[in-house]
């Protein structure tokens, strides 16, 4: 073989490859695209949203004791938003959706009478 044929199978060789690569690249970042907008579609679909001020009432590893004080809030202030919330390794009990800190500050002296250890959170922000 001459060094001008090796030089054409070299070349057509690595053209070929390299037009392979860019396809996997393109479905692979289809596919991942595709999972990144499912994931923001069910983040947006939680009634917990990143953009309220909440009041915790609990953090710990009971499920039990966090149910308990959900029931018990829900009693105490019925109609109030109130979620039992997993952020490993805890179960948080947030009570309440506010827009801004003031109408929060203002909830938490109320919360506060029967919870006083209840304090403001802005999770994930």
């Amino acid at each position: 073989m001459t060094l001008k044929k090796i030089f054409i199978t070299v070349l057509f060789f690595s053209l070929g490859l390299t037009y392979g690569q860019k396809q996997n690249r393109f479905i692979i970042t289809q596919k991942v695209n595709h999972i990144l907008e499912k994931r923001a579609s069910c983040f947006s679909s939680t009634k917990t949203s990143m953009k309220y001020y909440h009041i915790q009432l609990y953090n710990g590893q009971s499920i039990n004791k966090a149910r308990s004080i959900k029931a018990r809030f829900q009693s105490d202030f019925p109609g109030n938003y109130i979620v039992v919330e997993w952020e490993s390794p805890e179960y948080k009990v947030w009570a309440g959706e506010y827009e801004n800190k003031l109408s929060a500050d203002q909830a938490l002296l109320k919360i506060r009478k029967k919870y006083p250890n209840a304090f403001i959170v802005n999770p994930k922000k």
